[in-house]
């Protein structure tokens, strides 16, 4: 009999002793206690997270793939102003070439032409050299010519 009655205390006190250490044992690691219940809990959250994560990384992957079709667009449309850029400064040295040959010619021809006028107004001044030297000549001849026959006429 006293089998069968520790058998009956000790059914009722490992229940009532198991339930104890449940209650006692959270408090004593109440941060640990629960780790791996909070560990799957948090691992459903995040789990519950991932499609509006998956989402946003779509979204942020689509806004790149746009600034980066928009940077290609540019980088083309910058590439043909270069171009066209390129042409314009092309033509315009072609241009500034011809100029400078112009420019040459030019300097050429007023040079010949300086040198023609010059040359004329040499001609010019030995010209009227020889016509006052001449008309001096013309002077001094009716005057000597006149002062001799004063003088023819004097001794007469």
């Amino acid at each position: 009999m006293t089998t069968h009655r520790f058998l009956r205390i000790l059914r009722r006190s490992v229940p009532a002793a198991l339930l104890l250490g449940a209650l006692l044992l959270p408090i004593g690691r109440q941060a640990y206690a629960w780790e791996p219940i909070d560990n799957f809990f948090n691992g459903l959250e995040m789990f519950g997270n991932l499609p509006s994560e998956v989402n946003q990384l779509q979204e942020s992957y689509k806004s790149t793939v746009n600034e980066l079709n928009d940077a290609k667009a540019d980088i083309q449309n910058y590439r043909e102003e270069m171009e066209t850029y390129k042409d314009q400064i092309t033509q315009l040295n072609d241009q500034n070439t011809r100029l400078d040959e112009q420019n040459q010619q030019l300097q050429a021809t007023v040079a010949a032409l300086n040198t023609a006028q010059q040359e004329r107004e040499r001609s010019a001044r030995t010209m009227k050299i020889i016509i006052f030297v001449l008309i001096g000549l013309f002077v001094g001849y009716f005057l000597l010519i006149r002062v001799l026959r004063l003088g023819l006429r004097g001794r007469r």
